[in-house]
């Protein structure tokens, strides 16, 4: 999982540079995969979901506290994974607007 845009340094209200930088990790992280697959005789598959919005983030757990953000933007992107289509990337519609705009395809 990743996020961006999480705190004033990487948060841009205006551009929204901090979602394109998001979409392009995504897609950097598909091509990557095609390489790998090509270089080592595998067939290795990805399913990738894009959300932007509000999160909660804190520390969960007693035994062993873990730094985490939290909410239903995360919940959202998580199920856009578990249920997309293998070597895709899934945006919500929010998401495609923003990325749409800046002539993403």
């Amino acid at each position: 999982m990743a996020a961006s845009g999480l705190n004033a340094a990487t948060y841009d209200r205006e551009g929204r540079s901090h979602i394109a930088a998001l979409a392009d990790y995504a897609m950097h992280l598909m091509e990557q995969m095609k390489y790998i697959n090509e270089h080592s005789f595998n067939n290795f598959q990805m399913k990738i979901g894009l959300n932007m919005g509000p999160v909660v983030a804190g520390v969960i757990g007693a035994r062993k506290p873990q730094y985490d953000i939290l909410g239903n933007t995360v919940n959202l992107s998580s199920r856009m994974d578990s249920t997309g289509v293998p070597d895709r990337i899934q945006v919500t519609t929010d998401l495609y607007q923003v990325l749409a705009a800046k002539g993403y395809v």
